[in-house]
């Protein structure tokens, strides 16, 4: 996919809006409960220097750790910068504040969490706007001040979504961006935004005056299942450990704590609801279900908000 304009012609960097670290938590997808991401910070940076990102947004869940440990490690490269920033659970859809110099809380109105970002000099991106399975803050974008709206998520490889905010990105009312959205070393990239010039400021100038263009797309299907193979195999070892009184964790570890303080018989239900789920070929056919079950949720949003918008248009012409 590409999307880059002929009015660029000065140097262009890379910027990916949206990556995860082991600081994002703990997700629950039924009975398994396992990380949304295992990737330390410093592994985080040497990969998007691999793949030539030069602008390096932490978004971590509710969480700005990760990317104060990664910045602080960046600082001895000269070709990457790292983006303090934090992927907040709103009341109302998550948002992304980037260039944060301290953390927001996460429960807060949609408008609070944006004030706040702003208040600290950063920048506000709606990621996935309109996800039909993460949280995103749909025709809400309207009504808050967002700086940029990513039009391709790397973590929607069905496509609609991002199709949808690509289409809603015509108004020109904000910067288009893209991210990977990584939870997994192997998705870093995979998507980005490209800006002319170098370094924090042109990037932040590209994004204030709606200059970004975006490249890329989303990862493949297989990537997805490697990244949850992967977590479910990380999180199992972690809770063996900790069954058997081995499991170590630095002070400042943000996954062999909570683990820890799971019950034995929560760890049980867990293992056997990751041997049930790693058993061949029920990875990819999790993977194959959820896909097709994303696509007939947006199918019938798409026509429900056509219905809605007939009766509207009807109710308007009516006498």
């Amino acid at each position: 996919m590409d999307h880059v304009g002929e009015e660029m012609t000065g140097k262009l960097s890379r910027a990916d809006v949206h990556v995860h670290t082991k600081y994002s938590g703990i997700g629950a997808y039924g009975i398994l409960r396992f990380p949304e991401s295992v990737s330390d910070p410093e592994d985080v940076v040497m990969i998007a220097r691999q793949r030539g990102i030069d602008i390096l947004c932490i978004t971590d869940h509710n969480c700005t750790k990760g990317a104060f440990k990664a910045q602080k490690f960046a600082e001895q490269f000269d070709d990457i910068h790292v983006v303090v920033g934090e992927e907040i659970n709103t009341l109302h859809g998550e948002i992304i504040g980037l260039f944060l110099t301290e953390e927001i809380p996460l429960g807060l109105s949609l408008k609070d969490t944006v004030d706040r970002i702003k208040a600290q000099g950063g920048i506000v991106i709606s990621p996935h706007p309109f996800s039909y399975h993460v949280p995103g803050i749909g025709n809400l974008i309207d009504e808050i001040s967002v700086d940029g709206i990513e039009v391709i998520n790397g973590g929607h490889p069905y496509g609609g979504a991002n199709d949808r905010a690509m289409e809603y990105s015509k108004s020109g009312k904000w910067a288009k961006v893209a991210g990977s959205d990584a939870h997994s070393l192997n998705q870093i990239g995979c998507t980005y935004t490209l800006f002319e010039g170098q370094g924090i400021d042109d990037f932040k100038k590209a994004i204030s005056e709606k200059t970004t263009k975006v490249e890329g797309k989303p990862s493949p299907l297989n990537v997805g299942v490697t990244w949850s193979i992967g977590i479910v195999l990380a999180a199992d070892k972690m809770m063996l450990k900790s069954i058997f009184g081995v499991l170590r964790g630095t002070s400042d570890d943000p996954i062999a704590p909570k683990v820890a303080k799971m019950s034995v018989d929560q760890k049980i239900v867990c293992l056997f609801g990751s041997l049930i789920f790693l058993t061949p070929p029920i990875p990819f056919l999790a993977a194959a279900a959820s896909k097709a079950i994303m696509r007939k949720k947006e199918t019938r949003k798409n026509k429900i908000e056509a219905m809605q918008m007939r009766r509207i248009k009807k109710t308007q012409n009516q006498p």
